[in-house]
């Protein structure tokens, strides 16, 4: 099944029409909750206010993914923002993140900021959903795995790099609607709501202040 989402949290999909006797692309914006296990593919100018704006739409839905933080991260991202406050980030990623631990592995889908041109991947979990409402949401289905191993003759797990092995590079999954959800809301609320992530960030740059100024003390 081909399902797409496009500017505007407009959702289209495959689905067989009878009258042609074949599929065809049709809105099934209404119809979300049928299709949040489906994969789904973004238009490049969706946005993270299209996102939130989408999921308040069909929040008896996604209300138990976003327990009630829902609200208030819908009215931060309505909330204009001027110029100076606007994230200088070009766009947004959600991408895979692998974890391995003994023989345990979990991969997570999770959300980024990035520049073109730029390899650096910038965590966006303090700022504020309006300053970065904008920004395009692009989504980065292959991912570096790297499975933990045995050590020859030792017996100690380690990873395939730490072993000398290679590393398999060219591994790739598609994203689930729902794994888009469970990736902005697993960034956005990290700290709570915008007043308890606002207080936690303010609190990190005091300590980086006096961490500076104790510095210059010495």
């Amino acid at each position: 099944m081909d399902v797409i989402l496009l500017p505007g949290g407009v959702l289209r999909a495959s689905v067989w029409d009878p009258e042609l006797r074949d599929t065809t692309m049709r809105d099934v914006s209404e119809d979300l909750p049928y299709f949040l296990r489906s994969a789904v593919r973004l238009h490049d100018e969706v946005t993270l206010r299209d996102l939130l704006m989408l999921a308040d739409r069909h929040r008896e839905f996604l209300l138990p993914l976003f327990t009630d933080l829902l609200d208030d991260f819908v009215d931060e991202v309505k909330r204009p923002a001027s110029g100076d406050e606007l994230c200088e980030l070009d766009y947004l990623e959600i991408c895979w993140e692998c974890y391995s631990e003994g023989k345990r592995f979990d991969l997570q889908p999770a959300l980024v900021g990035r520049n073109h041109e730029d390899p650096q991947v910038y965590s966006v979990e303090a700022v504020p959903t309006n300053a970065m409402g904008h920004l395009a949401v692009l989504l980065r289905t292959d991912f570096m795995l790297r499975l933990p191993t045995v050590r020859p003759g030792r017996g100690e797990i380690v990873t395939a790099d730490e072993a000398n092995l290679p590393v398999r590079r060219e591994l790739r999954r598609d994203f689930l609607l729902f794994d888009v959800f469970d990736a902005v809301l697993a960034e956005i609320t990290v700290h709570g709501d915008p007043m308890e992530r606002d207080r936690w960030w303010r609190e990190i740059g005091r300590r980086e202040l006096d961490r500076t100024e104790g510095a210059d003390d010495e």
